[in-house]
This record gives structure tokens, sequence and C-alpha cells, in this order.
């Protein structure tokens, strides 16, 4: 059976596709115009080549004319003894033999210049006509799998879509309708409906869903899972367990966010943002092109306009370590200042807080301009899907 993530990668796949069909059009247009060039520049060089031979060749002749009337001329003085000798045309026919064969060395130098770029403009043109062949045929293999990718994609997405139409209950279909989810394009999103989505998120699907689209989670994922099986000493267990809660928690919290949040626009990881004093902080997700405005609360540098952006922050643990991540929040804030509206997105967790201590938190975050919001659930929620995950299998639960 397909999934939303097969799905999913057979479009990036596609588009990948098309976008590289459409970069080697622009590729290919952009080579056979500078090989147009080059071989008009080099037909040129022949052309010139050529040109010079015949007027090389022509002064050769006209002097190989005046070297045979001079010579004539002489002749005809020496056999007529009353005209004496002829000095002036003896000096003549010296300078005209000698130009002749200075003549003759510039015509040799010409014909070679021109069977020289005779031989490159041939292979100017050969090169132009394979690149031209072997380009089409290119073009037409990456125009085909483009076509076999739309087509499995299409044949696919109508297996996925009968699938749920018969089974509308079931956690793929589930899954199918919460990722789907489109906000309204003028319909302002507030904090009320961000809540209600992340409340409605299943860890469970979305760790199978970020395993299949994305390798190395999956890596991470299986290599906890191989340590865990491959031992039976409690310790053991509960050390690999303890790894996976402080290594792969935050991580997945992000990417429950991120799962959560795409539907709003177009979403990247890990900003860099650096100060003027040369510190810098990366921001855990940015999502541009709002498809709807966005609304986060009352106060400056919480609103963003559709097509605005807006920076989140990911903070998933306990209630003292939210606390005690308080100046490190603080500073990370300095890295949405570019967003229009930002927020610090926490576990559950922060509710444990006295009142007066969770009250001085927000008000610390609000002030630095990413107010923290506690829309994820509780840290030990998110650790018992991780253990699930590892325990059973990805996308299992125990029977």
């Amino acid at each position: 059976m397909e999934t939303i993530a097969s799905i999913e990668n057979m479009e990036d796949v596609a588009s990948e596709l098309s976008n590289g069909l459409s970069g080697a059009v622009d590729s290919v247009h952009e080579t056979n115009c500078a090989l147009d060039s080059i071989s008009e520049s080099t037909n040129a060089a022949l052309a010139n080549a050529e040109k010079a031979v015949e007027e090389t060749l022509a002064e050769v002749c006209r002097l190989e004319s005046l070297v045979q009337s001079l010579e004539s001329q002489i002749s005809s003085a020496d056999g007529d003894k009353e005209n004496g000798e002829d000095n002036s045309a003896k000096d003549e026919l010296a300078t005209a033999q000698n130009d002749l064969t200075e003549a003759k060395e510039v015509l040799k130098d010409c014909e070679e210049k021109r069977e020289k770029a005779s031989e490159i403009s041939k292979q100017v043109e050969t090169l132009r006509q394979q690149f031209q062949q072997t380009s089409q045929v290119s073009l037409m293999r990456m125009g085909e799998l483009g076509e076999q990718c739309a087509n499995r994609l299409r044949l696919a997405s109508e297996a996925l879509e009968k699938y749920i139409a018969e089974h509308p209950r079931s956690p793929v279909a589930s899954f199918a309708n919460w990722s789907r989810w489109t906000p309204a394009a003028n319909v302002p999103v507030t904090p009320n409906v961000l809540s209600e989505r992340m409340k409605s998120a299943d860890i469970r699907a979305i760790i199978a869903h970020e395993a299949e689209r994305d390798p190395r989670f999956r890596f991470i994922i299986e290599d906890y899972r191989q340590r865990w099986t491959t031992t039976n000493e409690l310790t053991k267990k509960a050390d690999i367990f303890r790894q996976t809660r402080r290594n792969v928690s935050g991580e997945l919290a992000e990417r429950i966010v991120v799962s959560t949040f795409r539907p709003l626009g177009d979403v990247s990881t890990q900003d860099r943002t650096v100060f003027d004093d040369g510190r810098y902080t990366k921001t855990d997700i940015t999502i541009r092109n709002l498809r709807a405005p966005l609304i986060l609360g009352r106060g400056n540098h919480l609103f963003a306009p559709k097509g605005g952006t807006v920076a989140f922050e990911v903070k998933a643990g306990c209630s003292d370590y939210l606390k005690a991540q308080g100046d490190h929040l603080v500073f990370q804030a300095g890295g949405h200042r570019a967003a229009n509206a930002a927020a610090t997105i926490c576990t559950a967790d922060i509710h444990d807080l006295p009142a007066d201590k969770e009250r001085e938190l927000r008000d610390r975050l609000k002030a630095a301009g990413s107010p923290i919001i506690g829309m994820l659930p509780r840290k030990k929620d998110i650790d018992r899907s991780l253990f699930e995950a590892i325990a059973y299998g990805i996308g299992k639960e125990r029977i």
C-alpha cells in the first residue's frame, strides 16, 4: 500500500526531474549558442585564410609574370649588341625574383593556416553535430523518465485515494486528512487553530512518515532499535532509552512542529543568523510565503501577513529544563527579528512551573520578541512514542 510519505517522495523526484529537464534544456540551448558562435568564428577565420591565400596567390602570379617579362626583356637586350647592357632591368629582375621568393613563402604559410583553419572548422562542426545528437537523446530520455515518474505518481496517488475512500477510519486516512489541512487564504490562523492542530497530531504516524522521508532519521531510530533488541540486560536497555530521550526527543519535537505547520507555507530549518558581535544562532523552523495571515497573540512581532514569514524555536523538556533554558531562549530570539512574527514552541511541561515562574519566563520571552507557547505534547508523551518505535518498530505499538 502506498503511503503519504511515498507519494511525497515521488512528488520530490518528479519535481527534481522537471527542474532538471528545464535546467538541461536551458543548458543545451546555451551550449548550442556557444557552439554556434564558435562555429561562426572558425568559419570566419577559414574565410579570411582562404582570402589571404587567394590574394597571396594573385601576388605570386603577378610577380612570376613580371619576372618572365623582365627575363625576356634582358634576353632581348643581350641579343641586341647595339643596346648594350640594361643594368636597370637586371636590378629590377633581381628585386622581382626576391619578392617572388618571399611571396611564395607567404603563400605557403597562408596555405598552412588555411589547412589548420579548415581542420578546426571541421572539428567544431563535428563537435556541434555530436552535441546536438547526444543532447537530444538525453533530453528525450529525461522527458521519458519524467513521464514515467508522473504516471507512477498518478497511479500511486489513485491507489492511496482509493484505499482512503475504502478505509475512512484507518490510521492512513486519519494522517492523510491531518497532513492535508489547508488554512483558508484570507482567514487569520490563530493560536487556538495551531493548538488544536498540534493536539490532533499522531506522533507515532509522524515518526513513521519522517522515517520514510528522511533516511538519516530512519537510521537513527533503527540503530537504537538494533541496540535495544540485541541486549537482554535491563541496565543496558535503560541506558539506550536514556540516550534516545536525550539525543532524539528534541529533534522529534522539531519534526512534529514542522509536520504540523508545513501547510502554512515554505518551511526551512536551522537558518543561521550572525549578530554584530560575531556570535550566531540557528532558528529551528522558519516558514516563508505564508498562505494565510498568522496571529500569535497581541503586541509587536506577533502578526504575520499572508506572504510573510514566521520563525519558531522548539524546546522539549521538563519544566525545570525549560526554566533553565530562559537565557538561551532569549538569545535565540535574536535570530527571529527578521521574521514578521515569532514564537517559542515548547512542550506542555511549562504548565508544571509555579505560576510566578511560568509568568516570569513568558514575560521575558515576549519582551524578547518570541513568546513561549506550550503547544507540544508533554515530554513524556514524546519519549513514549520514541520508546514504541525503538522497542516495537517504527509505526508499530505494543499488541
